[in-house]
């Protein structure tokens, strides 16, 4: 028998099908659950809403997956022999909607192509708005050094190292860094109309760096900086990743000025961060399908093509 969720390479799972049992849900207070028994088989709906992105659109912003626990693995394949789950899955699916948590919201999904939950959710309204790639790696294989120029000379640090008089000149540089990077994006925020219709994409960028200044530890928030100019020149902002998996880090936001593009920069952070981080800790990081250039970093680095996902959207009103 095997474990199952929906969003496992979200939550850093480096397969689907994950030699563990379903455990006690404990954040009842902040989200929605149901649990279902279908024989012998028990399937787990989770609903969380994001705090930070319901205010910031001013709209109720909530989160969708599955899990199921002592599956048959048949059962979780897309062969004609997973077609029992799918016609459970459809059938849950469109019941919990008349019980869901949410009056009027965004619902978003983000599942694997093609896997039960993607096509129940695509059956019954949803729409797909964002497509993910995901890479991983352990922290000791990553591969990258630091930059190199004849013309400047670029030193690696934190913010943990910056005193407290100079921390605002080097987040007001970040900021400029994010502004000119932003202009476009390739997440949902910059694409999706039920989201960009209410808020720039850039706008969501300048907000979530807010949210980084105040959560994220100086000591992983990694800056470049040119010491003749004394202007930063790229960041990256870590994060613990939440999910099964332990010791999961992420990269929540990175960019380099365009004007010290292609100079190592970003390979850099990277080197500086193999550097922060325990060795036997995993790094998940993620990108839109065609974003080719971040994704060529990420294999050059030693990161390994993890899954693609699929973001799926639904605004009851």
């Amino acid at each position: 028998m095997v474990y199952y969720r929906s969003d496992w390479p979200e939550a850093g799972l480096p397969k689907a099908l994950n030699e563990q049992r379903l455990v006690a849900f404990t954040n009842r207070d902040r989200g929605w659950v149901e649990e279902t028994q279908i024989s012998g088989v028990t399937f787990r709906w989770v609903a969380s809403q994001s705090e930070f992105e319901s205010n910031l659109y001013g709209f109720p912003m909530w989160s969708f997956r599955l899990e199921i626990d002592d599956a048959d693995s048949d059962m979780l394949t897309a062969r004609p022999d997973g077609a029992r789950l799918r016609e459970y899955v459809n059938e849950i699916v469109r019941k919990l909607l008349d019980v869901s948590p949410w009056d009027a919201a965004c619902v978003y999904s983000k599942v694997v192509k093609d896997e039960p939950l993607h096509t129940a959710l695509l059956q019954i309204g949803f729409e797909e708005v964002e497509y993910r790639r995901l890479y991983t790696c352990k922290i000791r294989d990553i591969t990258s050094k630091p930059p190199s120029s004849s013309a400047r000379i670029i030193q690696l640090a934190s913010l943990a190292t910056i005193t407290p008089e100079r921390l605002s000149y080097y987040r007001e540089h970040i900021l400029e860094i994010c502004r000119e990077a932003f202009v476009v994006g390739y997440s949902r925020h910059f694409t999706d109309p039920a989201l960009s219709n209410q808020l720039s994409g850039i706008k969501y960028i300048l907000a979530a760096m807010k949210l980084n200044f105040e959560h994220v530890l100086p000591h992983h928030f990694l800056v470049a900086v040119d010491t003749d100019s004394g202007q930063v020149c790229g960041f990256s902002a870590i994060g613990r990743k939440p999910g099964l998996a332990e010791d999961v880090y992420t990269q929540l936001l990175s960019a380099v000025r365009k004007t010290y593009r292609g100079q190592r920069i970003y390979r850099g952070l990277t080197h500086l961060l193999s550097k922060t981080l325990p060795g036997d800790a995993t790094l998940l990081n993620v990108t839109h399908v065609d974003n080719r250039a971040i994704q060529r970093a990420y294999q050059d680095s030693g990161r390994v093509h993890l899954a693609d996902t699929v973001v799926l959207r639904r605004v009851f009103l």
